[in-house]
């Protein structure tokens, strides 16, 4: 089926999502248990959990404090493994439930001290450094030293504005407009009753930009740089430890942050007509390190698993919290009555988020582009209905706001509101239904229901971005369900417990683990939907998703 025709059928769906209304969008009360057998005296099964069966508000609040103590988790650091090792202690807990390792050695990247001393006019002054670019080059002991240049953000780095300087680049949060969103050909269904989300309005994040600083790195070591300095919107206090791109790919280029006030001390500098000049340093280091995915499993009536997916890297106390919710929904779900599982659940908790490239130079996938490619072998033996991926979960949302303090550029800001959540699935009427559900029952406002991240194109699957980890198993055509959320605090680790609602959380919480009760009972031909029409297409030929390099 080519992906006009694909689409030409997706806009018939949001009438059979009201047709399916009376059946599915009743409310946790009123599905709260079904019995597996329909015979009298057979257990009865929850569809809604009972709140008091999962953590409340407070305790997600504690578990969190776990993650939000180690700060930045890059792949394969000592933080990161605190956090595998909260995890693997949590599930050894859970009766009944099998856990299991895959060990991945990955070439670490380690900074050590930096420094950034600016000359002009004869005077040399210290500018602070509010992080480095992971995997940037390390320069030599006493740095590299170069004429400044500043690029700006719009014009390409190239050999002729920047060989043998250092460039000084703009990097402000990319904005895409709202109203993209709401496009038929992105969106499923938009639930915001209390009408938050202004079509007119732009969404920002840093994560919009990523491939932007992506393609300065290279451009600026092709040119020849010596150096980039990025220069941020926000107060150095907000982007201590800031963390991208995360792909694991050495750049061949000395980087690093700088906040707004160090920016505009380096732009007054070369704006007064002296020659102006800085020594960059960087000292980095590599080393071999092993690092693992976690997998735990919850046996069922049947072998063919759900699979439930957060990874263990990240930046700060939401990116990711999706394994502390996963933890809650083992126990969940490892209590309930054997025939209560009509099928097994599998949890993974995959590294190498922040470490893209884990396998292959042209993937990004990480840790989950090889439970992906693990999962599409299987699909087809039935041993895989479907994917669930949880990834920042409550979290609030931040704008950039003027500086109380009136200095340049912005600071983040909370605005009292949860941050949009999307939602990505895959082309299924009854997994859209069953989304849609969940949401209205849990007043999840804010959400919505994407066909992807990204226009539909020729290929096969037609959508190739999820917007988060959700992307590999749907470019592996595997019926997925990806949760994210992107607050525009999301690469900045000195945003710790505040960046979380715990109450939205424990929302989320109960409202995914109906999901996961819901999908159990779905027959697969729902759960499919256009998947295995997709796999046919595939096995005919159909064009891959490009490969990102």
């Amino acid at each position: 089926m080519s992906g006009r025709a694909s689409r030409r059928r997706s806009r018939r769906w949001p009438l059979l999502i009201v047709l399916a209304a009376p059946l599915l969008l009743a409310g946790p009360q009123a599905a709260a248990a079904v019995s597996p057998s329909g015979l009298p005296g057979a257990v009865s099964c929850p569809v809604a959990p009972d709140p008091s069966a999962l953590p409340d508000a407070a305790t997600l609040r504690e578990m969190n404090t776990v993650v939000a103590g180690l700060g930045v988790r890059p792949t394969g650091s000592a933080a990161q493994n605190a956090y595998i090792k909260w995890i693997l202690g949590q599930l050894k807990k859970v009766p009944g439930l099998a856990i299991s390792q895959q060990r991945f050695t990955i070439n670490r990247w380690a900074h050590g001290s930096m420094e950034l001393q600016l000359t002009s006019g004869g005077q040399t002054t210290g500018i602070p450094v509010a992080a480095p670019v992971p995997y940037a080059e390390g320069t030599p002991s006493a740095g590299v030293s170069a004429p400044l240049v500043q690029v700006p953000d719009e014009e390409k780095i190239t050999a002729a504005n920047a060989a043998g300087r250092i460039v000084v680049r703009p990097a402000p949060a990319g904005g895409v407009p709202n109203y993209d969103f709401f496009l038929p050909v992105v969106s499923w269904f938009v639930y915001d009753p209390q009408n938050t989300i202004d079509p007119t309005q732009t969404f920002f994040g840093d994560f919009i930009n990523y491939n932007a600083r992506v393609a300065d790195l290279r451009d600026a070591a092709a040119a020849g740089a010596k150096g980039i300095l990025f220069v941020k919107e926000l107060p150095k206090t907000q982007l201590a430890d800031h963390y991208e791109p995360y792909e694991g790919t050495p750049w061949r280029v000395p980087a690093v942050y700088l906040g707004a006030d160090e920016g505009k001390q380096i732009s007054d500098a070369m704006a007064s007509g002296q020659p102006v000049s800085a020594r960059l340093v960087l000292h980095a280091s590599y080393r071999h390190v092993e690092t693992p995915t976690i997998r735990a499993t919850v046996a069922g009536e049947s072998a063919q698993r759900i699979v439930v997916d957060s990874h263990t890297d990240g930046t700060n106390a939401v990116e990711d919290n999706g394994p502390v919710a996963m933890v809650a929904m083992a126990r969940y779900l490892a209590r309930l009555p054997s025939s209560c599982r009509p099928r097994t659940v599998e949890f993974v908790f995959p590294t190498a988020h922040f470490y893209q490239r884990l396998v292959d130079p042209y993937r990004r996938h990480g840790g989950a582009g090889v439970i992906a490619t693990q999962l599409d072998g299987e699909y087809d033996q039935g041993k895989v209905s479907s994917v669930v991926v949880l990834e920042h979960l409550g979290a609030i949302d931040y704008e950039q706001m003027p500086r109380a303090d009136g200095g340049p550029g912005a600071e983040l800001m909370p605005n009292g509101l949860r941050a949009i959540q999307f939602i990505g699935i895959t082309p299924s009427p009854a997994l859209v239904a069953a989304v849609t559900d969940v949401v209205r029952n849990y007043n999840m406002e804010r959400t919505m229901l994407l066909q992807g991240a990204d226009a539909p194109g020729s290929t096969v699957p037609s959508h190739c971005n999820f917007g988060g980890e959700g992307t590999p198993y749907n470019q592996h055509l595997l019926p997925t369900i990806g949760v994210i959320s992107a607050p525009q605090s999301l690469y900045d680790p000195p945003f710790r417990l505040e960046g979380i609602d715990f109450n939205v959380m424990h929302d989320e919480l109960l409202g995914y683990t109906e999901l996961i009760n819901r999908l159990g009972t779905m027959g697969q031909a729902e759960v499919a939907g256009e998947i295995p029409l997709e796999r046919q297409q595939r096995a005919a030929g159909g064009a891959p998703c490009p490969l990102e390099n």
